[in-house]
């Protein structure tokens, strides 16, 4: 990976800072691991040099996890950073561990279909990262089952957006590189699990 924007490291110390001393599904590893791990996906895999689009994945937890503020985001990293965080946030209603994996799947494949295609690449390396995680997390099969059955249909739903809605030229490699690579981390986590895709 090249060496970081002083902006995007700005955002790895408030990501740092917002997150503290949450950890991740393993109960061990300090939570900003995983957010560092998206933008380093969204860079190293996907070849994204933008630092608004790095800065907005070291922060897309922020505001569903922490207390900080949206003005916050906006005032020391922009409009444009902001809205991306704003596009990767789930609604309180469609996140937390009383919510059913339905709703959830829900408001995710609504979103996919929604969101700017700029933040359809930092969901796709959000995932990417978490089916990583998946292996050390402490759930139970019918809970694994039901995040990779989820994350079938979030790869579901941007084929058929593509289909519908194509992405920018611009986007092109950087999302099937993301695609592929979630992909990949799926069929592995399911290799490693025993349990065969759906259909």
């Amino acid at each position: 990976m090249a060496k970081l924007d002083p902006r995007v490291l700005e955002a790895l110390h408030l990501a740092v800072e917002a997150h503290g001393a949450q950890l991740r599904k393993d109960g061990r590893t300090p939570y900003v691991v995983h957010p560092f791990g998206v933008m380093r996906k969204l860079s190293t895999h996907l070849g994204v040099t933008d630092h608004e689009l790095l800065e907005a994945a070291l922060l897309h937890d922020v505001l569903e996890d922490t207390d900080v503020p949206p003005e916050k985001i906006r005032r020391e990293f922009g409009e444009r950073v902001l809205t991306h965080v704003l596009e990767l946030t789930l609604p309180p209603d469609a996140h937390g561990p009383s919510v059913s994996t339905e709703t959830k799947t829900r408001h995710l494949v609504e979103g996919l279909r929604h969101i700017s295609w700029e933040s359809v690449l930092i969901k796709l390396c959000d995932r990417w990262d978490n089916l990583t995680d998946a292996r050390a997390a402490r759930w139970s099969g019918e809970k694994l089952e039901g995040f990779l059955q989820q994350t079938e249909e979030m790869l579901t739903a941007v084929k058929e957006r593509r289909a519908r809605e194509p992405e920018p030229a611009s986007l092109s490699q950087p999302l099937e590189r993301g695609l592929e690579g979630l992909r990949r981390a799926l069929a592995e986590v399911r290799a490693l699990t025993g349990t065969a895709s759906p259909g």
